[in-house]
């Protein structure tokens, strides 16, 4: 594989989340809804280098911080954990850094450049902030200015006629120690082809840390990706959420096909470490991921009809063990 050796800028110290000698690196991307603390800790026990929280409104920090502190809480399994940040303002984005940095201490801070929801732009952050440059590096330098803590970024390959190489060469003199660029365009969403090309365009201008982001769902697609985007490490969302043992498929280099047995023990350790957390309440939110966990197996459409229904670990016990599979 051709790589171009980025060597570290005197910013990054050795303890850096970033800088770890493991590669590929393997991430957790933030997901609304979905990367609380429970799937980040089972994301990490499968061998995640990095976790990221769900995205968080620096205006709700600012503004009602109590609240949106409390859903930033990680416990220390879950290390190395950053938190991610989403706004338009820059003094907001400066007040949460400081915030997180105090009161929450993870390992590190990331900045939205390119999340595509359309209340999310409406509000002038994730794409929209991405699409208008100084203010993305005004936000940039805010959040460097209110925080130890390293920085990173992610963002789209394409933010209308702003390239994702645009960006980051615009903000290339800023220590920034990795940039995560998502291989689809802002108007392509989640599904459709990625262009691991133009996350390699970007690898010039990158003075910590690239990551690749996109399309990731196995070991195929993570060795396609890795290769082509010339990336240090991917950034996986979807693709873990039906098969979170996607990152130790990476770091073995083996694809792993779980029973029917192991993954009703993975269901059944996910719902323990929800009841534990929320009390039996908590299943009807665990649901999402009981969908995402039956995708594609036989009979998924009658388990998703069945478990879209649970409210009790023993409704969820008898579904589960009343399939033959």
């Amino acid at each position: 594989m051709n790589r171009v050796v980025v060597g570290l800028c005197p910013y990054f110290s050795m303890d850096n989340v970033w800088t770890r000698p493991t590669r590929p690196l393997t991430v957790l991307a933030p997901l609304a809804g979905f990367t609380d603390s429970i799937f980040r800790q089972i994301c990490r026990s499968y061998g995640a280098d990095i976790v990221v929280s769900e995205m968080a409104s620096v205006a709700a920090l600012v503004h009602n911080p109590g609240k949106a502190l409390e859903r930033l809480k990680f416990v220390e399994p879950e290390r190395p954990y950053i938190v991610q940040l989403f706004g338009a303002k820059p003094d907001q984005f400066g007040a949460a850094a400081r915030l997180i940095t105090d009161k929450i201490k993870p390992d590190g801070l990331d900045i939205n450049y390119g999340c595509p929801a359309p209340k999310i732009i409406k509000e002038g952050a994730g794409a929209a902030l991405g699409a208008d440059l100084p203010r993305a590096r005004q936000v940039a330098q805010a959040v460097l200015g209110n925080t130890d803590l390293p920085v990173s970024i992610k963002l789209r390959a394409q933010n209308k006629e702003i390239s994702a190489q645009q960006l980051v060469a615009y903000l290339a003199d800023l220590p920034l120690a990795a940039v995560t660029v998502h291989g689809r365009s802002v108007s392509g969403g989640f599904s459709g082809p990625t262009d691991p090309a133009a996350i390699a365009a970007c690898r010039p201008y990158v003075r910590g840390v690239l990551i690749a982001n996109g399309g990731i769902v196995d070991l195929t697609t993570a060795k396609m990706m890795l290769q082509i985007s010339l990336a240090d490490g991917i950034m996986i969302g979807r693709g873990a959420l039906s098969r979170p043992w996607i990152f130790q498929e990476i770091k073995k280099q083996q694809t792993i096909n779980l029973s029917w047995a192991e993954l009703t023990e993975l269901i059944r350790h996910h719902a323990q470490l929800i009841v534990a957390y929320k009390g039996e309440a908590g299943l009807i939110e665990f649901r999402k991921f009981l969908a995402w966990y039956v995708k594609g197996w036989p009979q998924a459409k009658y388990l998703r009809e069945q478990l879209m229904q649970i409210k009790t670990l023993s409704q969820l016990e008898d579904i589960i063990t009343s399939v033959s599979v």
